[in-house]
């Protein structure tokens, strides 16, 4: 099969790869759809570290359309759309034993220590079907929104580390595919939304995913606006200036939920006494628990995904498509496949 290598900054080959034996319990899927993250970005453009092997095929927001079966598979069969989790956990650690298998000590993290989805297909072993990481994908969902299951599970995940009620008053700083997803699913949870973006498009992409109020932060002073006066404070950017703005938005008993993947390195002062007298709640984030993913996908009849998808391309311009996340009007970029192929 062909797949996109990345081999360093900006570095991208379409190359063969021989797929594994197939085990018992392990499926093969045909790639459908899977979009570029924020984290592939950030290696694309940056260069591989020592978390990824080197070369790798990235793309751990996926849905696929199952080819091959395992023969002691029962439960799935040839054509069945699915969505795969975006770690293969142990469920052994400690972590996993206490519902965090998010956090796995020995995860094998698709797209980053094991090759992802950017190719024409994609093996998933026996370990993760085992665990329920592939899920059925509801009927009438595209591929494209299928494959956004991942970002609704890490968002989730975010959620329920923060909390949330009914009634909230919540703002959103960032209008990427993942503030987009926030939006969305914080109405559903019946919080009043507010979500700061800079760009106008996105502005207004989220008032029409639900957002009660959007805000321009470059020409709005939103301590004056907002100071204090928020319950929840989600940080999806990895804008520093804009985290360390957040402590000025929340109220006291608040929570702040710090979701991006900072450069390595990033720091921030922060006042430990205005967090003391203020009993401030800071929380991260980071990808999603199978549960979660599992809830992400069944959510998906209620969410509108595929209006965060700006921009497709085939697997053979791979490449093409990082260099279009650049383009502030681009919300979700993905790569089919299978596009501009003839059909038998």
């Amino acid at each position: 099969m062909k797949a996109a290598f990345l081999y360093g900054k900006e570095d991208i080959r379409l190359e063969e790869l021989f797929l594994p034996r197939m085990e018992s319990h392990g499926l093969l899927i045909r790639v459908r759809a899977c979009g570029i993250c924020g984290s592939d970005i950030r290696v694309f453009f940056n260069g591989l570290t020592s978390r990824y092997i080197n070369p790798v095929i990235l793309g751990h927001e996926v849905c696929g359309e199952v080819v091959e079966t395992g023969p002691d598979i029962t439960e799935y069969t040839p054509g069945d759309l699915v969505g795969i989790a975006p770690i293969i956990p142990c469920m052994h650690c400690y972590p996993c034993s206490h519902g965090q298998d998010n956090i796995c000590q020995t995860a094998k993290v698709i797209g980053c220590n094991v090759h992802g989805a950017m190719g024409e297909y994609l093996y998933i072993p026996s370990q993760m079907v085992q665990v329920g990481g592939v899920v059925k994908i509801p009927p009438g969902t595209k591929p494209r929104e299928a494959a956004l299951a991942e970002l609704v599970g890490c968002c989730l995940h975010g959620l329920h580390q923060m909390g949330i009620s009914a009634g909230d008053k919540l703002m959103i700083i960032g209008g990427g595919p993942i503030g987009m997803t926030f939006v969305q699913l914080a109405k559903l949870m019946g919080a009043l939304v507010i979500s700061s973006e800079p760009q106008e498009r996105r502005r207004q992409m989220a008032a029409e995913l639900g957002a009660d109020e959007t805000v321009d932060p470059t020409n709005t002073d939103l301590k004056a606006r907002y100071g204090a006066m928020l319950d929840r404070v989600i940080v999806a950017t990895a804008n520093v200036p804009a985290t360390q703005q957040a402590f000025n938005l929340v109220r006291a008993g608040g929570s702040l939920l710090f979701f991006s993947g900072y450069l390595k390195g990033s720091i921030m002062e922060l006042q430990l006494n205005d967090v003391h007298y203020r009993e401030l709640h800071i929380h991260g984030s980071i990808d999603c628990t199978i549960k979660d993913y599992q809830n992400a996908v069944a959510l998906l009849p209620q969410l509108n995904m595929e209006k965060l998808v700006t921009n497709t391309f085939p697997l053979d311009q791979t490449a093409k498509g990082f260099y279009a996340t650049r383009d502030p009007d681009e919300v979700k970029v993905i790569i089919e496949p299978e596009m501009n192929q003839p059909t038998a």
